[in-house]
């Protein structure tokens, strides 16, 4: 966590990663809350890539054997492009794994999903409380129901003052 000033607090994390398409093989990420910014060389062109976070289809869990015949966690932000998805950790202990990927499901508000038959499946109930901590902020205050200032000035509409205009008739347009 990087403190910007004494009101303001800019949460990130900055990470190396494997690339297998990039010069050198590397890529560095950096991830927000709100996006993800992929910066690499690729032919010798520097390029950063700005994805939202809302972008992704969620954290992706994937087991896979390890090395020793023990299972491998493989914790990932995935995205329906192979060369966005973000590789977030890897481990052998089960409960580290499923800690973190509370932690980052909550943290990016992102739904937990995992890979059956070759498609993302969300978990049961993982993109309900999701949903619910993604509600807009603005919605349920206050303020919501105040006027506009430019329309403060202006008179709300009355219905039953106005003329009915045209009743039973066609109203005709000319364009000549």
């Amino acid at each position: 966590m990087v403190e910007a000033d004494a009101t303001r607090k800019i949460e990130e994390k900055v990470y190396v990663q494997r690339d297998r398409r990039a010069d050198g093989g590397a890529r560095r990420v950096r991830m927000t809350r709100n996006d993800v910014l992929i910066a690499r060389r690729l032919s010798g062109v520097a390029m950063v890539i700005s994805v939202p976070v809302s972008a992704y289809c969620g954290v992706a869990l994937d087991v896979q054997p390890g090395e020793d015949g023990s299972p491998r966690y493989v914790l990932s932000l995935a995205h329906s492009d192979p060369d966005l998805d973000i590789l977030l950790g890897e481990t052998q202990d089960c409960g580290a794994v499923a800690a973190d990927w509370r932690h980052w499901s909550a943290w990016l508000g992102l739904p937990r999903v995992t890979e059956e038959e070759g498609e993302l499946q969300t978990l049961d109930g993982a993109a309900e409380e999701v949903v619910a901590a993604s509600v807009r902020r603005r919605c349920a205050s206050i303020v919501r129901k105040r006027r506009p200032r430019f329309l403060i000035r202006r008179k709300a509409g009355d219905s039953r003052r106005m003329k009915v205009v045209h009743a039973k008739e066609r109203e005709i347009i000319s364009y000549e």
